[in-house]
């Protein structure tokens, strides 16, 4: 049996190398983990797009995806970089996907629910 999987797919990524670094704390100039941290941007901003489900937005950009959705790929991106490994690291995602379910929360109609 193939799973499939259902979630938009933006056309680009919707934060900027140079956002995720002022969100890691890494300064501009440095250079050394542009690839590392592209990668994790990636998985980030998926990990959230599969979490916002048919919530998501395939005509999302960087310059118009909401404000609570770029937070929360802030928020996985710096668990995803900064828990590599290690025994909090899945505890510590655990906390950052409650952190994000709460952000998504906001967003929800309770007439809906």
């Amino acid at each position: 049996m193939t799973l499939t999987f259902s979630r938009v797919t933006p056309a680009g990524p919707l934060l900027t190398l140079a956002e995720a670094k002022v969100q890691l704390r890494i300064p501009a100039t440095d250079t050394a983990s542009d690839a590392d941290i592209t990668a994790k941007m990636g998985e980030a901003q998926e990990l959230i797009l599969a979490r916002l489900g048919s919530a998501g937005d395939a005509t999302w950009t960087g310059a118009t995806v909401p404000l609570g959705v770029r937070s929360m790929i802030k928020l996985m991106l710096d668990c995803l970089y900064e828990r590599r490994g290690g025994d909090e690291t899945a505890e510590q995602i655990r906390k950052n996907l409650e952190a994000i379910d709460q952000l998504m929360g906001l967003y929800r109609d309770p007439t809906l629910a």
